[in-house]
C-alpha cells in the first residue's frame, strides 16, 4: 500500500486528530494541490511538516476538542513540544513557539 500525502500528515500529527477539511487546507496552504498524490519521504517530508505545523498550531489555543460522538483532550505543552519536534527535525523555524521572551529595539518606530 502507497501512502498518500494527506494520510502521511496524519501520521505526522498522531494522536491528534483534526478535521479532515482542516489537514486538507494545511497541505493546500503549503503548495499541495492533491493530497492524494503518493507521499515520497525525499521530497515531501518538509512539506508534510510544514502542514503539520499550521494543523497543531491551531490546537494550541484548545483545551479539548468534540466532534460528534468523539471528543479529544489537550496538553498544551505537551502540544508544544510535538509543534518544536516537528520543526527541529525538519529544519522549519521556532520563532513562532520560543517560549522564552524577546525585547526588540523600537527605536525606529519614532
Amino acid at each position: 500500500m502507497e501512502l498518500t500525502k494527506i494520510q502521511a500528515l496524519t501520521a505526522e500529527i498522531e494522536p491528534y486528530v483534526p478535521s479532515k477539511l482542516s489537514m486538507m487546507k494545511a497541505l493546500s496552504d503549503v503548495g499541495v494541490s492533491d493530497t492524494e498524490t503518493p507521499y515520497n519521504p525525499t521530497t515531501d517530508k518538509r512539506i508534510v511538516a510544514q502542514a503539520a505545523v499550521k494543523v497543531l498550531s491551531q490546537m494550541v489555543v484548545l483545551s479539548s476538542d468534540s466532534l460528534g460522538k468523539s471528543s479529544q483532550g489537550y496538553n498544551v505543552d505537551m502540544l508544544r513540544k510535538r509543534i518544536k519536534a516537528i520543526c527541529s527535525e525538519n529544519g522549519l523555524d521556532l520563532e513562532n513557539f520560543d517560549e522564552v521572551p524577546t525585547i526588540t529595539d523600537g527605536s525606529n518606530l519614532w
